[in-house]
């Protein structure tokens, strides 16, 4: 139920490269990049809508040395194997392959300027792959590696998008950069609200006056897997959507939902088709939610704020139309039980997780009577699925020696 802390992981992280590798301890660097929560936003970002993030005290660890012979070495303490690619000759990895990630942070940074330099590193993911962005955790890691051993000055900005050109370009995946820039903007007990169409992102403190509250993370045992969930498909579903109703509404050009005017949609919405109105309802209830949440969220109207979160999620089940019968059902028995707040659903296709607000006083065993009658109804489920508690924290970051958090 509660997290390993940051400092233990990375000990044990350190310790398990020194079994496979021969090096000077001051050579050695850690990368901590968090995994995020998104309370509000639910699958706009790729539409240029406005999203909420917060970045959480968990996420991948990246400990690793120089590598001068102009290669990438990686051990993982998630996955078998080693993976080992020369930085001049990059394949396309196989969608199973857990190095994809570096391959493609070596790739898109090669792009951006010339690398001389590699690493040999071990890696370790906190949680599953279950909505949090793992994937763009483990990404932007890779880049801090190779922006450090080559001396390279990566600017915020810089991280958000080349972490993007490793999932929209490499991956060929069409997510949007509310996963990379909750993790480089993260900011500890701060909420960010990021503009995807600027890229802005601005931190709204926790305000003092405000009810307090912890983080439930609700693992359903189901991976999500983006290349192969479904997402792609969905993002092509709202691009048409919005397409048709920007022709409708007399705009040729519109490629997304942000490209609307809201006075165009409820002009137009009723004459959408019904096989393919619930996409862009969706995307502008959701939005409307995310400015009155981060009003609600500065007012410190937590209440209010959680409330939005559930309208989120089941806007999220119906309209988005993501999310199977079980997580379906474990967000229904969280936000059912006493002392939690709200819930919002994280993550893609039928995997993912419920990430709840509770109370202070909510107990270990609150949250595990919510996971039993959840795998009660799914048994094969049971020895996946999982609870955490988590706490907000500080956005990716290098760590130097000695590795005090």
């Amino acid at each position: 139920m509660e997290l390993i802390p940051i400092s233990a992981e990375i000990e044990e992280l350190i310790e398990y490269l020194k079994k496979r590798e021969k090096f000077a301890d001051s050579d050695l660097n850690v990368v901590v990049s968090p995994y995020r929560i998104s309370p509000l936003g639910a699958h706009i970002d790729h539409q240029g809508g406005p999203v909420l993030g917060m970045t959480i005290n968990t996420g991948s660890l990246l400990a690793f040395i120089p590598n001068h012979e102009r290669k990438v070495r990686l051990y993982s303490m998630n996955y078998p194997g080693v993976v080992e690619f020369s930085i001049e000759n990059i394949k396309t990895a196989r969608r199973n392959d857990w190095g994809r990630y570096a391959m493609g942070a070596a790739k898109v940074i090669q792009e951006h300027m010339p690398i001389e330099v590699g690493f040999t590193g071990a890696i370790i993911g906190s949680l599953p792959a279950s909505g949090l962005s793992s994937s763009a955790s483990a990404g932007l890691a890779y880049l801090k590696a190779f922006a450090y051993v080559n001396n390279c000055i990566l600017s915020n900005e810089d991280y958000v998008e080349l972490d993007s050109g490793i999932e929209n370009k490499y991956l060929k995946l069409q997510n949007g950069i509310l996963d990379q820039s909750s993790i480089v903007y993260g900011r500890k007990n701060s909420m960010l609200y990021i503009d995807t169409v600027s890229g802005e992102a601005t931190a709204h403190p926790k305000p003092e006056s405000a009810e307090g509250f912890k983080i439930l993370i609700l693992y359903s045992g189901l991976t999500r897997e983006l290349t192969s969930s479904g997402f792609n498909e969905r993002v092509e579903a709202c691009k048409r959507t919005a397409g048709l109703l920007g022709l409708m509404g007399g705009l040729n050009s519109a490629k997304t939902f942000s490209d609307i005017p809201e006075e165009v949609y409820h002009a137009q919405q009723k004459r959408l088709p019904e096989d393919i109105k619930h996409w862009a309802i969706h995307y502008f209830s959701e939005v409307g939610r995310v400015k009155e949440g981060i009003r609600a969220w500065d007012a410190g109207e937590l209440e209010k704020f959680c409330s939005l979160m559930n309208e989120s999620s089941r806007s999220t089940l119906q309209n988005y139309e993501n999310g199977g019968p079980q997580i379906k059902d474990l967000f229904e028995r969280t936000i059912s039980q006493e002392g939690v707040y709200g819930a919002a659903i994280n993550g893609g296709g039928y995997g993912g997780c419920v990430v709840a607000f509770v109370s202070d006083e909510f107990s270990e065993n609150s949250a595990l009577e919510i996971l039993s009658a959840y795998t009660k109804e799914y048994p094969e489920l049971k020895e996946k699925a999982q609870a955490y508690f988590a706490e907000p924290d500080e956005g990716l970051r290098l760590l130097y020696q000695p590795f005090h958090i």
